[in-house]
């Protein structure tokens, strides 16, 4: 008779689905930004940006950030280049790289950025004045 043999299965934990209009919640005074998941070696967010805001000039020392537009459009500057990123387009943020996005339009700008490697450190930069824009 032939002897059977015991295989090991591995069981994996079940994936995580996040349902991204679970995050979306746009507060009326400033860009809303909602934390979806921290890894080891990125930090993924969603904001939403009303009409006329603006998430300012600002800077991540060591992360690299990908921006993915998820609906809407807006203007991004990059560094000291203006472009406009509208759905279904992204950009890439070198860490160091000054940064803003600004919504300049009537409907909601939403964001998907994911960062990486840590850590996520974020340093905004002032107007002139020591004016924040946020």
């Amino acid at each position: 008779m032939m002897e059977m043999m015991e295989t090991r299965v591995k069981k994996e934990k079940p994936p995580v689905v996040y349902d991204l209009d679970d995050y979306r919640r746009g507060l009326r005074d400033r860009p809303n930004d909602a934390e979806i998941a921290i890894t080891p070696h990125h930090k993924i967010d969603l904001w939403t940006i009303q009409a006329g805001q603006t998430v300012p000039m600002h800077v991540h020392s060591s992360a690299e950030h990908v921006v993915i537009v998820m609906a809407g459009s807006g203007e991004c500057r990059l560094g000291n280049q203006d472009f406009e990123l509208k759905k279904g387009q992204m950009t890439i943020v070198p860490p160091g790289m000054p940064h803003r996005i600004r919504n300049a339009n009537s409907d909601p700008l939403v964001l998907l950025t994911v960062a990486g490697p840590g850590p996520y450190d974020t340093r905004v930069l002032e107007r002139e004045g020591g004016e924040r824009l946020y």
